[in-house]
């Protein structure tokens, strides 16, 4: 199990267990801080792996998924049922012992056909450009084309980015939420899922868009009725993300703070 493969397979099973989205999102925040978990070593000095418990407590919880409490506990028991978590609770005094269940097996509901590696795809921390190869330019590069310029990086100096970075993740999470959306939709090719990625990359870069920013946004466009329908691609995210986020913002009824947090 990997977070990609994780998220894949549960967006896929999504039309036969018909969660309800307070059950979507309490999913995925397992999910995210079970990979901020994952950057942490047990008791033994030992690197944790995705069937390891973690404990997060309610509060985080609240925070990431958007539900309240009670909330909470209901929808936990619902994806339990599904298969989908397991938890233990150890009373008011301390947190809920969680479990991430493997749903890519034979077992699921619908089997999951992406090729999970050995390397858990972690995401850490807001310096996301440290998980890329960086940009490189040579003297020569820099006297001939504009440093400022999108369109003077050729594919021989764009960085490639491996699963396990933050650019590749949230391209990926955008690509899982559009398929979802239309599952006739086309699989990107090697060369269009970097193309994805480049474009996170500028708008972390260039923009200076927080990743945590990014998969809010990401989120909130592909349950939106008109939203999932023309945000198809990085590119148009890029381009429409202020508008997105004024709406995001107007429809949530509150205002964003810029809070520093690790992206999950």
């Amino acid at each position: 199990m990997n977070y990609l493969s994780i998220s894949i397979n549960f967006a896929r099973q999504i039309p036969m267990l018909n969660p309800t989205t307070g059950e979507i999102a309490l999913f995925h925040a397992l999910l995210d801080l079970k990979n901020i978990d994952m950057n942490f070593k047990d008791k033994t000095g030992k690197r944790k792996s995705w069937a390891d418990g973690f404990d997060p407590t309610s509060a985080t919880l609240q925070l990431y998924s958007g539900l309240s409490a009670n909330g909470i506990v209901k929808a936990r028991e619902k994806l339990k049922a599904l298969g989908l978590i397991d938890f233990k609770s150890r009373g008011r005094r301390k947190s809920t012992i969680y479990k991430l269940l493997d749903i890519s097996s034979d077992k699921s509901a619908v089997n999951g056909s992406v090729n999970s590696s050995d390397n858990s795809s972690d995401i850490s921390g807001d310096n996301s450009s440290d998980n890329s190869v960086p940009l490189n330019k040579t003297k020569q590069d820099k006297t001939k084309q504009d440093n400022n310029s999108e369109k003077s990086e050729t594919p021989s100096h764009k960085p490639k980015f491996m699963p396990e970075s933050v650019e590749y993740q949230l391209a990926m999470r955008l690509f899982k939420w559009i398929h979802y959306n239309n599952p006739k939709h086309l699989a990107l090719t090697n060369k269009q899922e970097q193309q994805w990625a480049d474009n996170i990359r500028l708008m972390i870069q260039r923009d200076h868009r927080s990743p945590q920013e990014i998969k809010s946004v990401i989120d909130w466009c592909q349950s939106h009725q008109f939203w999932k329908t023309n945000i198809l691609s990085t590119a148009k995210l890029r381009k429409q993300f202020d508008t997105l986020t004024v709406q995001m913002d107007n429809d949530s009824g509150t205002t964003r703070t810029n809070k520093k947090r690790v992206y999950s």
